[in-house]
C-alpha cells in the first residue's frame, strides 16, 4: 500500500485559496480602518467627498452645457481613476508591509494584491452606485446602460491590477521608484480620459489619444451613461490585450521577487 497522499483537486485548492484571500482581506480591513466602524466608512467617504467636488465644479462652470458640464460624467469617472490610482500606490508597500506572512505556505504573493484590490473593488463599486443616483437627483438622467457603466468598472479594475502587480514586484526590486511612479499618477491624470471625450479632440490628437487604454474605458463608461447622445468610440480587445500582458508581466515579476526574498 502506498503512503503517498493523495494529490488535492483542483477545486479544493480553489477554495483554500478563495479562504486565504478572504482571511487577507478582514486583516487588510483592521489593518488599514482599525476595530471601529467608523474607520470603514472612510474607505467610501474620501473617494465620494472627492467626486462630488470635482464633479460639483464641473457642473457650475460657467458656459458648459451638456455632457460638458455633467455632473455624473466628471464625478462618476474620477471615482474610477481614483481607484486605479489608489491601486497602483498601494502596491509598492504590499509585499514589505505583508512579508512575514509568506512564511505561510497557503499564501502566494498574488494574495496580497488580490485581497487589497477586493477592497478597493467593493468600496468602489459601492461609490458608483451612490454617484449616480447623486447625480439622478441633481437633474441628470438615468445611464442608458447600467451594464456598461459595471463592465468599465471591472475593466479598469483589472488593467489597475496588472499594473499593481507589476508596480509590487518592481519597487521590490528597486527601492525608490515608488517615488517616481507617484510622479506618473499625476501626470497621467490629463492624457487618461477623465476629463475629455475623443469626439471633442480633433483627428490628429484622436489617433494618439487611442493608445491610452483608459480612453477606451472611460469611452465605454460614457457610452453607458449617455448612450446615443454622445458619440463614443472604444477598442475593448485592445484593452483586454493590456489587461493581459501587464498580468503577465507582474505575475512573472513577482515569482522573481518570491525567490529573492528567500521563501524559496
Amino acid at each position: 500500500m502506498s503512503d503517498t497522499a493523495a494529490r488535492p483537486s483542483l477545486a479544493d485548492c480553489a477554495r483554500t485559496q478563495l479562504r486565504v484571500i478572504g482571511a487577507l482581506v478582514i486583516r487588510e480591513m483592521h489593518t488599514r480602518f482599525g476595530r471601529h466602524r467608523f474607520g470603514y466608512l472612510t474607505l467610501f467617504l474620501e473617494p465620494m467627498i472627492l467626486a462630488i467636488g470635482v464633479g460639483i465644479i464641473h457642473q457650475l462652470h460657467k458656459g458648459e452645457r451638456g455632457v460638458r458640464g455633467s455632473f455624473e460624467m466628471y464625478a462618476i469617472g474620477y471615482v474610477l481613476f481614483m481607484k486605479f490610482r489608489q491601486m497602483i500606490m498601494r502596491a509598492s508597500g504590499a509585499i514589505p508591509s505583508n512579508v512575514a506572512l509568506l512564511h505561510h505556505r497557503q499564501i502566494a504573493l498574488p494574495d496580497l494584491f488580490f485581497a487589497r484590490h477586493l477592497i478597493e473593488t467593493a468600496a468602489c463599486t459601492g461609490v458608483l452606485f451612490l454617484m449616480t443616483f447623486v447625480g439622478i437627483a441633481m437633474g441628470g438622467e438615468y445611464p442608458d446602460s447600467p451594464m456598461k457603466m459595471l463592465a468599465a468598472a471591472a475593466l479598469m479594475f483589472l488593467l489597475a491590477q496588472g499594473m499593481a502587480l507589476m508596480v509590487g514586484a518592481a519597487t521590490t526590486e528597486w527601492h525608490g521608484i515608488e517615488r517616481f511612479i507617484h510622479l506618473m499618477t499625476y501626470l497621467f491624470l490629463p492624457i487618461s480620459g477623465l476629463f475629455f471625450m475623443l469626439y471633442w479632440l480633433p483627428p490628429w490628437l484622436q489617433e494618439y489619444a487611442v493608445w491610452v487604454p483608459t480612453v477606451h474605458i472611460f469611452e465605454l463608461l460614457r457610452d453607458g451613461q449617455f448612450g446615443e447622445k454622445y458619440w463614443t468610440q472604444y477598442d475593448l480587445l485592445y484593452v483586454a490585450k493590456w489587461i493581459l500582458v501587464t498580468h503577465l508581466i507582474g505575475l512573472a515579476g513577482l515569482r522573481v521577487v518570491r525567490g529573492r526574498i528567500g521563501l524559496e
